[in-house]
C-alpha cells in the first residue's frame, strides 16, 4: 500500500496538527523531544504570568507546581499502566535510576549486587555506580539479556533494564524477565524513555516492582522535560520508598504536560500498533533501496518504536541527512536511530526520510568517502 493510502486510513492523524511543524523538516530524533506541542507557548506565558506575579505568594507557587506534577503524573499513568497514584513526575530520569536503585536495594537487605544494563546511557551509568556504593552494594553490568538465567544469582537486589534496546531497537519481553528476576529474588526496574507514548507498556500486567523514564522523546515535553518514576503500589508504604517528592522545574514541568495533553485521546494501544507500522513500512523502505544497508538485527525478535542502522560514516550520513531536512539521532560512532513517534509522523514522512537517506548514500558511494 502507498505511503498517501496508509495517511488516509490511518485513525490518529487528527494528532498531527496539534504539533508546530516546521516547513520542510521531518523529526525522526528523540534525543531533543521531537516536534513542539503547539500549546506550549500558551501554557509557558500562562506559567510566567503565575509565578511572577507579584500579588501571588510562594507557598501558592509552590502548591501550584506541585499540582502541575500530580496532574502530569495522572496523564502518564495510562501510557504505561500504572495507577496514578503509582506515579511521580520530578527530577531527570538519571536522578530517577540512582532513587529507585538505592530503595529497591534496602527493600532487598543482604543482597549486595544492583544488575545495570550496559546499554543505558553513560550518566546513568555514573549515577548507578554511586547509588551501588551509597547501598554498600556492588554494580554488574549487564551485556546480553540472554544471559540473565547466569546473571542472576542470589546476590542480585535488583535487575534494570531499558524495555527497548537503544542501540539495536530490539524489544525485550519485559514480563518473562521481570518473573526471571522475581524467581531469582531480585527487583525489577524498568527504563521506559525509549518506549512510553509508542510501545505498548503494562507495568502492572508485568508486575514491574519499579521504572523510570524521560518526559521528551515520545511524550513530546521537550528537552528540559522533567522525568518521571513508578513505584509499585506494594511497596509504596515501605520506609526505604518514602521520599519527599521534589518540586520538578519550573517551566520545564509546563511543557511535559502540553506533550501531554497532544497526546490526549490516543489509546497506548492505537500509539503502539502505529509506531509498529511505522517502523515495518520504513524497513520495507530501507529493503527497496538500490545500495546495501541493512538495520541493526534484533535478536528479542521483536522491534519497538525505532530502527537502528549501521554505517561506518554514520557521522557524515546523519549531518547530509540535517541539511536535507532529516533530523536523526547519532546513537554512537556508526550507529544511525531513526524514531518512529506515531502522534505527529505521517508514512509520507517516512517515505520521504528514506528517499532523503538514499540520496545521501548515493552521493556518498559516489564521492567514495
Amino acid at each position: 500500500m502507498a505511503a498517501e493510502e496508509l495517511d488516509r486510513a490511518d485513525e490518529l492523524a487528527a494528532a498531527r496538527a496539534r504539533y508546530a511543524l516546521p516547513a520542510g523538516m521531518i523529526r525522526l530524533d528523540g534525543t531533543s523531544g521531537g516536534l513542539r506541542p503547539r500549546s506550549t507557548p500558551a501554557r509557558l506565558r500562562e506559567f510566567v504570568g503565575h509565578r511572577w506575579d507579584s500579588r501571588t505568594p510562594w507557598p501558592q507557587v509552590d502548591d501550584g507546581l506541585r499540582r502541575q506534577s500530580r496532574l502530569a503524573a495522572a496523564a502518564v499513568a495510562p501510557l504505561i499502566g500504572a495507577r496514578a497514584a503509582e506515579v511521580e513526575v520530578a527530577d531527570s530520569s538519571s536522578m530517577n535510576l540512582f532513587n529507585a536503585l538505592r530503595a529497591a536495594a534496602a527493600l532487598r537487605p543482604g543482597r549486595t549486587v544492583l544488575a545495570v544494563g550496559r546499554d543505558c546511557f553513560a550518566a546513568d551509568h555514573y549515577l548507578a555506580r554511586s547509588a551501588a556504593d551509597f547501598a554498600g552494594c556492588s554494580l554488574r553490568l549487564v551485556d546480553d539479556v540472554r544471559q540473565l538465567p547466569e546473571q542472576l544469582d542470589e546476590e542480585v537486589a535488583v535487575l534494570a533494564l531499558s524495555h527497548v534496546d537503544p542501540l539495536t531497537g530490539g524489544l525485550r519481553d519485559a514480563a518473562g524477565i521481570t518473573a526471571l528476576a522475581h524467581e531469582a529474588g531480585a527487583l525489577s526496574l524498568w527504563d521506559l524513555s525509549h518506549s512510553a507514548g509508542a510501545v505498548l507498556v503494562d507495568l502492572r500486567g508485568w508486575e514491574a516492582d519499579f521504572a523510570i523514564g524521560c518526559g521528551y522523546r515520545y511524550l513530546g515535553g521537550g528537552s528540559g522535560s522533567p522525568g518521571y518514576s513508578f513505584t509499585a503500589r506494594r511497596w509504596r508504604e515501605e520506609p526505604a520508598t518514602a521520599q519527599r517528592t521534589p518540586v520538578p522545574p519550573t517551566y520545564a514541568i509546563s511543557e511535559l504536560r502540553a506533550g501531554l495533553a497532544a497526546l490526549h485521546g490516543s489509546e497506548p494501544a492505537a500509539l503502539a500498533g502505529k509506531s509498529a507500522d511505522l517502523v515495518e513500512f520504513f524497513l520495507r523502505c530501507l529493503r527497496e533501496l538500490p545500495m546495501a544497508i541493512a538495520p541493526v538485527p534484533v535478536p528479542e525478535g521483536a522491534r519497538g518504536a525505532h530502527v537502528c542502522v549501521t554505517h561506518r560514516h554514520a557521522h557524515y550520513v546523519a549531518q547530509e541527512l540535517l541539511s536535507r531536512g532529516v533530523i536523526v539521532d547519532l546513537a554512537d560512532p556508526t550507529t544511525l536511530r531513526f524514531g518512529f513517534a506515531p502522534s505527529w509522523l505521517r508514512y509520507v514522512d517516512v517515505w520521504e526520510a528514506a528517499d532523503r537517506l538514499r540520496a545521501v548514500l548515493s552521493d556518498l558511494a559516489d564521492s567514495r568517502v
